[in-house]
Formats: structure tokens, C-alpha cells, sequence
């Protein structure tokens, strides 16, 4: 099967070729697509039965925060799937990244859960390292409690350096097995919390539960807007940060609803960065899931929420346990992220 690098105008033959994404990590996948570079540092490729006529494309991208590991996505057109395509075409790729920076570091693949991507990849030798879980809570679904504690609550402006410095602590926590590199307040602050990012508010909640070092923080939300008449809206999650979105590590675009958009928010609980975040016994982890649901709760009186939850976030994993068991809140998607072999071993 003829295959080649991919060049300028190919992602649009392969969105005529390729069915709908139907997921928002299917978008930040396929946004991949693009012809290979330095900056960022990606490689692509693409298969053609007859020229201009595509059946299928591979590409690796790096991971500015996350410099120990590459994206990978390879896709293959429904009906040529099963014929060894799919293969060729990642074993292509890999070869073009050899000498690059890209050569030796594990590699990242993101699918829905249960999909024949999912399938493929742990064909290819892909382990399970992470899922992740997008749900919705409906507008005035947690009627906001805990009255009493208004002046824990406190709004915040994106900038903040109390917000970036916990979202640092636990952006690093929270990726514990997909491990970040060295960042700086700078870095975080531009990557997830500023107007390019999407960034449009904060809330920080103090209490109890919070770590001396967070500075009696127990957890934060940060929204983030979106053009309401393009899309549906950006989700943006723990592990892939609307900075990256060139390398393939950001803004995932849904498709386009007539109904108002939910609102995006990252929630994060402070007990996460510690060191004893795996143990869900105690009562501190049980103050922590009521803070984040209280937090929650008072974000989502007059707006839909939509949040990613990775099964590194043990207190928000709790509590979206909890709100999926009662009914309060739905899940949209599931997607698995996959670890695979160094690029050079393939």
C-alpha cells in the first residue's frame, strides 16, 4: 500500500473519507492530521489506494507538558479496516519520528472506550494507563448547601497566584502515572489559566480539608468560555491543556448543537496532591468529595456543568461515583488512554 508524508490539503480529503468524529477526543485526534514539522515537532503520513484518493493516516506529536511521551493516532477508513492497514501505517510513522526528538519516548493513544480503536491499539501492545470520564450535572441538580460557609468561598480571577500555584500542585498530582515535565508558574498560568487558553473564571473554596501547603485550599473550579455560534464548546482535561492543542494535547471541538452549550469547568481538590490521596477511608477524603460537590453545587445553580473526570482524580471520581449513582449527573463519554512501547522499539 502506497504510503507517503502528508502534505497541506490531505486532513481535508481524509474528513471525506473518515465518518464524522463523534467524540470530543475524536476531534483532538484527528486534529493530528497535519503535515509534519519541527515546531511543534509532529510526523505524519497518510495511504492512498490511488493518488489523492486516501484510505488511512498515522501521526506522532510531541507533549510540551508532558516531554516523557508522544500522542499517537492512526486511522483507517471503516471499510478497509481489518487489512493490515492500520499497522503499516503506524510502523510508517514511526519510522519518519527515528532521529527526531521524538524517538525513544512512550507513546499516548486516546480512545473511546470499547471502540475498534480501542482494540487496535492494544493489538499494536497498548496497556491501559488512565480512563477518563466526561459528565454532565444539570443546571440546579446540587442544590447548593453548606449556607454557613459563604466566606470560604472565594471568585478569583484566572491570573491569580494562589489559583496557579494550586492548579501546579495538582496538575503534577493528578498525573502521577503519565508523569509532567518541570513547569513553571509561568507555564502553567499560560497553558491552562489565560485568555488564550479559554480560561474565563475561577472559584476557590477554603476549608479543612485543604493542605498547609495550598494554604487552607480544599478545592478550585476554573470555566472556560467558547463561541457559543460555533460549537458546542471546548472541553479541556486534566491531561490535555488548550496550550497544547497544536501538538495535540488541547481544545477538543465538539460538534455543533442548537441548544445552549454546558459549561466547561476543571474541578480540582486539593486533597489530591498529597501523598496518601489513594486512601478513600478516612474522614479528611470524605471532607474533600463534600467540598468538591459543594463547589460543584454552587457552579451549576443556573447552568449546565460539564466536567473530565481521570481515574487519577480520586476525590472527583468519588463524587462523580456518587452523582451517577443517584441520578444527578449523566456520562457523555468514556475514553481509555493507552501506553505504548518506545517509538524506536516498534
Amino acid at each position: 500500500m502506497p504510503i507517503r508524508e502528508l502534505n497541506d490539503g490531505d486532513d481535508l480529503r481524509l474528513n471525506e473519507v473518515f465518518a464524522d468524529a463523534t467524540t470530543p477526543a475524536g476531534h483532538m485526534a484527528r486534529s493530528l492530521f497535519r503535515p509534519s514539522s519541527d515546531s511543534p515537532l509532529i510526523r505524519s503520513v497518510i495511504a492512498e489506494v490511488v493518488p489523492d484518493v486516501p484510505v488511512g493516516a498515522a501521526a506522532i506529536a510531541e507533549s510540551p507538558l508532558h516531554p516523557y511521551r508522544a500522542w499517537v493516532h492512526v486511522e483507517v477508513a471503516a471499510e478497509e479496516q481489518g487489512h493490515g492497514q492500520g499497522r503499516e501505517l503506524f510502523e510508517a510513522v514511526c519510522a519518519e519520528m527515528r532521529g527526531t526528538a521524538l524517538e525513544g519516548l512512550d507513546l499516548r493513544a486516546r480512545v473511546q472506550a470499547g471502540s475498534a480503536g480501542e482494540g487496535f491499539a492494544q493489538a499494536l501492545g497498548f496497556t491501559p494507563l488512565t480512563t477518563t470520564r466526561v459528565i454532565k450535572v444539570p443546571a440546579g441538580a446540587l442544590p447548593p448547601a453548606g449556607g454557613g460557609r459563604a466566606e470560604d468561598l472565594e471568585i478569583v480571577a484566572t491570573g491569580s497566584v494562589k489559583l496557579t500555584k494550586a492548579f501546579l500542585a495538582w496538575y503534577t498530582a493528578v498525573n502521577r502515572d503519565d508523569a509532567v515535565g518541570p513547569l513553571t508558574i509561568g507555564r502553567v498560568n499560560n497553558a491552562f489559566l489565560s485568555e488564550a487558553a479559554g480560561a474565563h473564571g475561577a472559584a476557590l473554596l477554603n476549608g479543612a480539608a485543604g493542605t498547609a501547603e495550598a494554604g487552607g485550599l480544599s478545592a478550585f473550579a476554573v470555566s472556560y468560555a467558547r463561541e457559543a455560534d460555533e460549537t458546542a464548546g471546548v472541553l479541556l482535561s486534566a491531561g490535555e491543556p488548550g496550550a497544547e492543542a497544536a501538538a495535540g494535547d488541547g481544545t477538543a471541538v465538539v460538534d455543533h448543537v442548537d441548544e445552549e452549550p454546558p459549561t466547561e469547568l476543571i474541578l480540582g481538590s486539593m486533597f489530591e496532591t498529597r501523598d496518601d490521596a489513594a486512601d478513600v477511608t478516612g474522614e479528611e477524603f470524605a471532607a474533600a468529595v463534600a467540598d468538591a460537590e459543594l463547589l460543584l453545587a454552587r457552579l451549576s445553580v443556573d447552568a449546565d456543568v460539564v466536567i473530565e473526570v481521570t481515574s487519577g482524580m480520586p476525590v472527583v471520581s468519588a463524587l462523580a461515583d456518587r452523582l451517577l449513582e443517584a441520578g444527578t449527573a449523566s456520562e457523555l463519554y468514556r475514553y481509555e488512554t493507552l501506553s505504548g512501547p518506545p517509538a524506536d522499539a516498534n
